[in-house]
Order: C-alpha cells, then structure tokens, then sequence
C-alpha cells in the first residue's frame, strides 16, 4: 500500500469514526414552545413556534421534519391536533381558537419522533391560558401565582447568554401611529452576531405566568432535572413523515401485506394529471415523505396504483392515538421559570376591566340555510362519478308538461316498462333539474296510467367515507396549511372604524445583518395599554440562545 493510499484509509477511518461519534452521541430531543402571548380570548389566532434541540450535545437538531401538536383543554379533551412542517430545528404554527372553546387554562403539547418515546413518563406541556372576555382573568391569575415556580438565574446561565438590546424610536406612541424598534444581537465581547429570531408584540394584558417559561429556563430546567434528560431504553414510535401506512391485499382469506407496489399521492385541489408517487415497502410500509406532502394541501388522498382484483386496502397509522395513550399515563411537569426582573409580577397589576379583542369573521365559515354539507373539488367530482351507478335514467319523450320523464328512480314509475317499445336513453338525470314521473297498471302499451308525479331530482347521497371507498381512495390528514400574520395597510387604517387588534406583531422566523442587527416597523392599534416585545434568538448553540422581554406604552 502505498502513502496515498494510508492517508486515505486514514482519512476514511477518521471520517468514519466521526458520524459513528455523532450518531452515537444523538440524544433525545426538546421542544421548546414560544408562543405570540400567554392569554387568548376565543376567535383569535394562537401563533407559536417549535425549537427541537437535542439533550446530548444541546445544539440545534435538524432530525426531525414533523411536529405533532395537541391542545387539550381544562377538562382534558382535546380540542386540536395538527401536524407542522419542521425545517432545520423550527417550525412556525398557527391555530384558531374555537368560539366554542370554554375558558380556562389549556395544554399545548408539541412532540417529533425523537422528543416523545414509548417508556416517557413525563411530558412537558405549554400552559395558555383562554377566557371568553378579559375580564375573566384575574380570578385565573390568583390560583396561578400561588403555583408559580420561581428561581433566580444562576451566574453560569447569564455567563451563557447574548446581549440582545431592542431600541425603540420612542418610550412611548399614541393610538395608529407607528412603531420603529431595532434589535441588536452581540456575544460576551460585544462582537456582532448573525442568528435567527423570533418575534411577538402584544398587550401586556395578555400575559400569563405560567407560559413564560422562556428559553434559558427550559435548558436550566432539563440540566438540573434527571428524569428529562435520561433517556435509557428510549424507543422511538412516532413517524418522521406525516403520514405511515401498509399496503395489504384482500385477494386471499388472510389479509397479506403489499410491497413493491406505488401509491398516488394527492390533495384536495390537485390539478388534473398530478402525480406524487410513493413506493411500499417490505411488509408493505409505505410513508408520504415530508418533502412530498409540504407541496400539498391539508388533505391528503391516497390512491393504490394497483389491481383492482388484488383487493387493495390502506392501513393508516395513528399518532395522535399512539401520543394520547401515552399520555394519559404520564405526568405533566413544569419548568421553574428564572427570575430576572420583577416583570413576572407585571400582569398582577393591570386593569382588565372594558377591554375588547378584534374578531376574526373571516377565519370561520358557517354554512347555512343548505340540507347537504358542500364539498371540496376531488369530493364533488367523485360524487359526479358516484352518479353514473344511478340506475335511474331519462328518456328523450317529450312530456306533457315540456320536461323530460325520469325513469327507474322511484320503483314502478318508468314511461317504458317492458314491452311498451324500445325506450330512447338520452343520459343519467340531473341534480336540481325538474323531471315527470309517471306509471302505468301493467307492461303492455294497453295498459293505462295510474300515477303522475312531478319532482326535483336529488338523486342518491352517499357520505364521504361511502365515495372515497368506491373509488379506492383513502383519505388522511398532511400539514397543517401555513399563515401568515398580516400587518394592515394604511387604507386599513384609514378606512376600517374600530381597531382592537392587541397582538401588535408576529415574526416566526427572521435575521439578523452582519451587524448582529435587525429593524422593523409595525403599526399601532386603537388599544391604549402597555404593549409587551418578545424576542427570541436562535443560534446553533442552544447555550447560546436568549430570550429578551420589552415593554413600551400606547397613550
């Protein structure tokens, strides 16, 4: 062997010796939650974002692509789940807060297949709080404090930390005017530093104890806490896709699974000739990647791209099944929150008397006044295939009333039973279209009428789950469809009447410049309060990132 060959077997080996030592030393992921306030009165948007980082080297893990969320409200049923997209280590989410959403504190739970494992017996959720009306709080605000968990911020953790400063044009702003706010972001020494960052502005009002847990006290609260970061015997169930299923096959007694076979993959808006193929594998698994079901909708349907003789049946995984049995034998646990200030007992002493919260009609359609739910575009055109099973069909006689006899429809009413001649088919009836009914005694063309009825057709309704089986199709939930928080515009201001929007800003995800700088200008509303900045950085390093809280007033 000669020189260059030994550097390249050493340099292989090194190479080798380093991904064993990185997979080796990948430990069990946390999330951590960082929401756009503390407190939300029903028909609001809930805006939050997920950091994963992981337990043994604490930096920033890019292993994991999909976050399953669950509220669950003050009686412990669950009022949501959806599953996110997660990119390098985040996801940015937003849910809609019911109308029907009773007040009291709720649990936001955020999991990926390397945070939550088979043998957990204790999770960590994000406690919010929803009222119906502000004024409600203050009575949750008591029974909170009294279970706060308080701790002064060790020397090793202020070491650890950014300098984030937030410099605002102004102390304070009246009622739509403008805001200008720059963040500096620099390291120990006063060097610049380039991060992500996360960004909310909302009254002060809406700020609730026990959701302030911020960055720093989690990562405190996971290295001083023993049952969080051992994870011996971590088994792993969730899956990294948003969708897990087989392919099994009913042609034999047994039901036996499918592999080597491809599945059609597409949403409820998919443009006709859309082909998103995956493939099954051995024991006839099969997963929709996360790359594949992130350039579709919400809804995913799933199509067997094979025999129909083979008798083809999808079997779909479910998570959030697997996440609520294992929750329901679990702890929930808290982190201390670490005390920096006296701004924890800031909200104790706001008025929350006569205070109104914009409501978002648009987020929320209610269809009335129509006997049948409508359906999206794949649902109504499988329901016009539906259609072609009818056995009722029209005859090209002309009626005496100037419409067309529908025949077949109602048993015994057909203006050709048998032997009156050779009938003219001229197509299947249409839905809403006014047809004549008619029937004749007997079978013969002597035979007189007996009936004579005029009707609407309406035709047969079969459920969704009845036209997605007869076409083999089923139907399974992607990704929670993406939001963005949109500042109104200056005609917004200038022509809207009353603005109560108290959730000022929302940034999930932006940058600073190579000055460790960002800018941003965001208007005001009609509120007059304190208004709360919360900033979030984000470096690789999770040691390193901080969390910054600021407050300004609105006269």
């Amino acid at each position: 062997m000669n020189r260059n060959s030994r550097y390249v077997m050493k340099f292989v080996s090194a190479l080798l010796f380093i991904i064993l030592f990185h997979i080796l030393s990948y430990g069990k992921e946390h999330i951590h939650i960082f929401t756009s306030k503390g407190i939300y009165e029903t028909c609001e948007d809930l805006w939050f974002k997920c950091i994963a980082f992981e337990d043994s080297s604490m930096f920033l893990s890019d292993r994991s692509h999909t976050a399953y969320m669950e509220i669950v409200d003050p009686s412990d049923s669950v009022v949501r789940r959806e599953k996110y997209r997660m990119t390098n280590g985040m996801c940015d989410g937003h849910v809609y807060v019911g109308d029907d959403w009773k007040s009291g504190e709720y649990r936001m739970y955020v999991h990926t297949r390397n945070s939550l494992g088979r043998g957990d017996t204790v999770v960590y959720p994000k406690r919010l709080l929803v009222v119906k009306e502000l004024p409600e709080v203050p009575d949750f605000l008591s029974t909170a404090k009294e279970r706060m968990n308080y701790m002064d911020i060790p020397d090793t953790v202020m070491q650890k930390m950014l300098n984030v400063t937030v410099t605002l044009d102004s102390a304070e702003y009246h009622t739509r005017s403008k805001v200008r706010a720059t963040v500096k972001v620099a390291d120990s020494e006063g060097n610049p530093v380039r991060a992500v960052l996360a960004m909310s502005v909302a009254d002060a009002l809406y700020t609730y104890p026990p959701a302030d847990v911020d960055i720093q006290s989690q990562i405190y609260g996971i290295m001083n806490d023993r049952t969080q970061t051992e994870d011996r015997g971590f088994k792993t169930f969730l899956s990294d896709a948003p969708v897990l299923g087989f392919l099994k096959s009913k042609r034999k007694k047994n039901t036996s699974p499918v592999d080597g076979q491809y599945i059609n993959v597409f949403d409820d808006i998919a443009k006709k000739g859309m082909l998103n193929i995956t493939n099954t594998h051995s024991g006839g698994y099969f997963e929709v990647p996360p790359e594949m079901a992130s350039s579709l909708g919400k809804i995913l349907l799933l199509k067997p791209l094979v025999n129909e003789e083979m008798k083809p049946v999808l079997v779909i995984a479910t998570p959030f099944k697997d996440i609520y049995d294992l929750r329901k034998n679990a702890v929930d646990k808290d982190y201390p929150i670490l005390r920096k200030t006296s701004e924890t007992e800031y909200a104790y002493t706001m008025d929350y008397s006569d205070r109104r919260v914009m409501k978002l009609n648009e987020v929320v359609v209610n269809a009335k006044g129509s006997r049948f739910a409508k359906r999206n575009k794949v649902m109504g055109y499988l329901d016009s295939l539906a259609l072609n099973l009818e056995t009722a069909w029209t005859c090209g006689c002309p009626s005496t009333n100037g419409s067309t006899y529908l025949n077949d429809y109602i048993e015994g009413y057909t203006h050709h039973p048998y032997g009156f001649g050779t009938p003219v088919k001229i197509g299947k009836p249409q839905r809403g279209v006014n047809y004549e009914l008619i029937k004749y005694s007997g079978g013969t063309k002597d035979d007189y009428v007996t009936d004579i009825r005029f009707m609407t057709y309406e035709g047969p309704r079969y459920s969704e789950e009845e036209l997605l089986g007869m076409q083999g199709l089923s139907k399974v939930d992607g990704y929670y469809p993406k939001h963005r928080f949109e500042l109104p515009s200056q005609e917004d201001t200038v022509f809207t009447g009353e603005d109560f929007r108290n959730t000022l800003l929302w940034i999930p995800r932006s940058q600073t410049d190579d000055n460790g700088e960002f800018s941003i200008e965001f208007p005001t509303s009609d509120i007059k309060s304190t208004f709360k900045i919360q900033i979030v950085i984000i470096t690789r390093n999770i040691n390193n990132m901080t969390s910054k809280t600021e407050y300004f007033k609105i006269i």
